[in-house]
């Protein structure tokens, strides 16, 4: 990313745009005692204005069983549970219904024989979390939907259940043929001209799947927070559209596909973002 003092004059001069931060570790902020949540394993995905936080644990390939690690936690006045808590999760699909109609997203339930887990987590005495691992069966997945795993906790033995995290969204997408790593280079030369952008190069940039043919690119322009989405067609021959993002969804148009080599895995665009016209190129360099 470019120097942080640009962003900072970002911030000065464009409020409609969040400045540059990494996202940090979610915390219950109720301060409420004895709270029993999911916990983070890792980075959240979704939008600070989304209902529910989602995760991407894992991108599938297609093989007839895979997995990933879940975890439930402890948080309140003792530095760990005083006592063995039972902690009973199970699937929340309307907690999908509910993010897709905030989110403007397409994210469906995983159906029954797409996966398996375990409905019991205990949080032993002494400990502040309790991890479990579930299983997914991508072959019996639509490979044409953004499938996803939601899970709520319905019950605990001793303590509140949070308010924030004790539903969560697991968004398992299969992998696209674009995931990798990237030379990626911008430059803002039409429509609004944004200094903060400029032009420039960057190597290991990280395109990473998130449905159907569909890529995130953390940093919007890899210089304001937020990202991008690039969506492909089916058959991987044409870029279809891309999403803005920093702070909500931001008007965006592309208005030309310059190259697109889904052989060699480049492509080049001219698109608009918020006024801002750019030219980004992405040239595969790796996983």
């Amino acid at each position: 990313m470019k120097n942080l003092s640009k962003y900072i004059v970002g911030i000065l001069i464009l409020p409609l745009l969040s400045s540059c931060l990494k996202d940090e570790n979610i915390l219950d902020p109720s301060g409420s005692s004895n709270i029993i949540e999911f916990y983070n394993v890792t980075a959240p995905t979704s939008a600070s204005n989304a209902p529910f936080i989602m995760y991407v644990p894992k991108t599938l390939e297609l093989v007839p069983e895979t997995e990933f690690e879940i975890a439930v936690s402890y948080s309140g006045a003792e530095e760990a549970a005083p006592q063995d808590i039972v902690v009973n999760i199970e699937p929340a699909a309307d907690a999908i219904t509910r993010f897709n109609s905030s989110q403007n997203s397409a994210y469906i339930q995983m159906p029954n024989n797409g996966y398996s887990l375990p409905t019991t987590l205990t949080i032993k005495k002494g400990e502040k979390r309790a991890y479990a691992t579930i299983k997914v069966y991508p072959e019996e997945l639509d490979q044409t939907k953004s499938n996803a795993l939601a899970l709520k906790i319905s019950s605990a033995s001793m303590g509140k259940i949070s308010g924030n995290f004790g539903t969560v969204i697991y968004s398992l997408p299969i992998k696209s043929i674009w995931e990798g790593t990237y030379t990626y280079s911008v430059t803002n030369n039409f429509g609004t001209i944004d200094a903060n952008i400029g032009s420039f190069t960057e190597q290991g940039v990280k395109l990473s799947t998130v449905g159907p043919n569909r890529l995130y690119m953390q940093y919007l322009s890899r210089v304001y927070s937020g990202y991008a989405e690039y969506q492909f067609n089916g058959d991987n021959t044409a870029l279809t559209s891309i999403t803005a993002f920093s702070g909500s969804v931001l008007s965006s148009t592309i208005n030309e596909v310059i190259s697109i080599d889904s052989d060699n895995l480049s492509f080049e665009v001219r698109w608009t973002w918020l006024g801002r016209g750019v030219v980004e190129k992405f040239v595969r360099t790796g996983d």
